[in-house]
């Protein structure tokens, strides 16, 4: 393995860390503002689940009872999270489209 393809999986990993983080902070801020009790046990479970993503739609289904009451400053950092979310699956896609292509090159010339 070369040097480059251990920097594009870095990459990769460091988007997909980043993404659950943000993720995360995300649910926890809406949480909060939705007045749930333990906003920060949300944001963990909304990362749990088989797939990754099965205690996220369970969240989204459940707060439905709950009407929010985002301040300004809330909407502020959820907009900020956001878009550090796009950016994280920027550094995803980028690690793995460029793994795929140098996979691709380092094959011998008969495939």
């Amino acid at each position: 393995m070369t040097w480059y393809m251990l920097v594009l999986i870095f990459i990769a990993l460091l988007g997909a860390f980043t993404l659950a983080y943000q993720i995360f902070k995300l649910t926890e801020v809406d949480a909060r503002s939705r007045g749930l009790k333990h906003p920060k046990l949300w944001g963990l479970f909304s990362l749990s689940g088989n797939n990754g993503s099965g205690g996220l739609i369970l969240y989204l289904i459940g707060r439905r009872k709950y009407p929010s009451t985002l301040t300004d400053e809330e909407r502020g950092i959820i907009n900020t999270r956001k878009k550090r979310a796009c950016v994280s699956l920027c550094f995803i896609v980028f690690g793995a489209i460029g793994l795929i292509i140098s996979i691709f090159t380092s094959l011998p010339q008969g495939f």
